[in-house]
């Protein structure tokens, strides 16, 4: 199993916040910005403690991110909300900072936000070329300066039906193209209301990170939905 300093995690609204209209979950995105600080572990100084290791999760950075879905309409309004959170982001921000967008707004968004934060693709294909419309290779986001993709989030699990073994596909794809995955978990509600949390998120865990190394885990981050 990797290493605990390869991982970290984003955490994720659940469900019955997502109506949220895109600026106001801006707004609290720049508000977040400010204050992430505040959830940083502190490391205790207790003589009873052994001194920090290299090991330790804390010893990661702060990862902040948004996931735009389906929004918003024009490249305009796109335009608009990367500039206003990237106004936020200084080199004092106490965080790294990544927004996930449709595969229309990538170039632009990267340009409007410079080197302030990250740009990812909200999923990509396994597959590399071929009979597959509609597909997004990792290279061809690659190609764009594309580092980071998500893979396994909740609504393609459920609406597009991407199963555990596709997920890890994706994960595997992209790390072999040397890019980063956020590989997102979680229980639908009927698997929450069973009390199946522990059982799935295990599940979902070790099937998408099937094939990974310690070392590669360095460019995985897990999303808890």
């Amino acid at each position: 199993m990797a290493n605990a300093k390869a991982l970290f995690f984003v955490i994720v609204l659940p469900a019955h916040l997502k109506q949220i209209k895109m600026k106001v979950a801006a707004a609290s995105l720049l508000l977040s910005l400010s204050a992430a600080s505040a959830f940083a572990p502190s490391i205790s100084t207790s003589a009873s403690l052994p001194p920090a290791t290299s090991t330790q999760l804390f010893e990661r950075k702060t990862f902040i991110t948004g996931n735009w879905k389906l929004n918003p309409q024009t490249k305009a309004e796109a335009l608009e909300l990367a500039t206003g959170i990237a106004s936020a982001v200084t080199p004092d921000s106490p965080c790294d900072v990544a927004l996930f967008v449709p595969f229309p707004f990538l170039e632009p968004v990267q340009k409007a936000v410079g080197d302030k934060l990250k740009v990812g693709a909200e999923m990509v294909t396994p597959e590399m070329q071929g009979a597959f419309t509609g597909g997004i290779s990792a290279p061809m986001l690659q190609s764009i300066g594309v580092e980071w993709a998500l893979a396994g989030h909740s609504e393609r699990r459920t609406i597009n039906e991407e199963s555990d073994e596709y997920i890890n596909a994706q994960c595997l794809k992209l790390i072999e193209q040397g890019m980063s995955v956020i590989l997102c978990i979680g229980e639908t509600l009927e698997e929450f209301e069973k009390d199946l949390v522990g059982a799935v998120c295990e599940t979902q865990l070790k099937k998408g990170l099937a094939g990974i190394s310690a070392e590669e885990m360095s460019r995985v981050a897990i999303a808890c939905e």
